[in-house]
């Protein structure tokens, strides 16, 4: 049996994360009156609630949810898009545990958040 149990469920995971455009959440990151899922994303890491919630700008006072998310994401890119959870992450599309830049194009789509030629 190849790949994941994550993989092989894949079928139930349709949320997109929205730091790192992983297709492949349980749950929407943020229901329609804004609560946490308190999900983590198994490629970038992202806790929902938790990550939102706890970035701080240099004077101290937190970053706004939206804020965090592409802080998060620039600071992911930084090091390398490490995959958090590479048992839960396709095999197929990963290398050294980092998402393969052809996927990683791909992902940001979701996004609407494109990389650099």
């Amino acid at each position: 049996m190849s790949g994941s149990l994550f993989y092989w469920e894949e079928s139930k995971m349709k949320h997109t994360c929205p730091v790192c455009g992983f297709k492949g959440l349980a749950e929407p990151p943020y229901d329609h009156e804004g609560n946490h899922s308190h999900e983590i994303c198994p490629c970038c890491g992202f806790q929902f609630e938790f990550a939102d919630y706890e970035m701080q700008h240099e004077d101290g006072s937190y970053l706004e949810p939206s804020e965090s998310i592409i802080a998060y994401r620039k600071n992911w890119l930084a090091e390398g898009c490490v995959i958090f959870s590479p048992e839960c992450f396709p095999k197929h599309l990963q290398k050294a545990n980092r998402v393969l830049r052809h996927h990683l194009i791909e992902q940001r789509k979701q996004i609407n958040v494109h990389l650099p030629s």
